[in-house]
């Protein structure tokens, strides 16, 4: 396997996996398992996080994202230029919630020290939203995946 593949099928997995792992915290909220939740969920965001920055740097010093889909006959095609513009809009936006979500959900924990908490209804409202942009974003990277790697 070379680097490139190595790359993305690791970033494909991750993509994959964080939504399924972020359910899987959710599921230890209704157990009233708080702490393991947060730990869980901190170390899912951290991981997608270092990813996705490190991801950014390789395709930079690869020569831009064009270089790394340069084989696919399907990179100029209108279809896969939305698919590509959905995948990168939707992955920011979720991204961007998820940073928000984290930042205000440990200051509030941090000041009220007890779950469930004021900000509940909210956090958990703006965390499923996170959880479907994961889905959305797994959901179109594996269908960029598909068009510029593997047909």
């Amino acid at each position: 396997m070379d680097l490139n593949s190595f790359v993305i099928t690791t970033m494909l997995s991750i993509a994959i996996l964080a939504p399924i792992a972020a359910m899987y915290a959710v599921s230890l909220i209704r157990k009233g398992k708080y702490k393991k939740h947060i730990r869980i969920q901190k170390t899912i965001f951290w991981i997608c996080i270092v990813a996705v920055l490190l991801f950014e740097v390789y395709i930079r010093i690869s020569g831009g994202s064009g270089s790394l889909i340069k084989e696919s006959i399907y990179t100029d095609t209108n279809f896969f230029k939305l698919i590509l513009r959905l995948h990168i809009g939707g992955a920011i936006l979720t991204y961007l919630l998820w940073i928000a979500m984290v930042i205000i959900s440990s200051r509030k924990y941090k000041m009220a020290k007890k779950l469930p908490g004021s900000f509940s209804k909210a956090h958990k409202s703006l965390g499923y939203l996170v959880i479907f942009g994961l889905f959305y974003t797994a959901i179109t990277a594996l269908i960029v995946c598909v068009f510029a790697f593997l047909l």
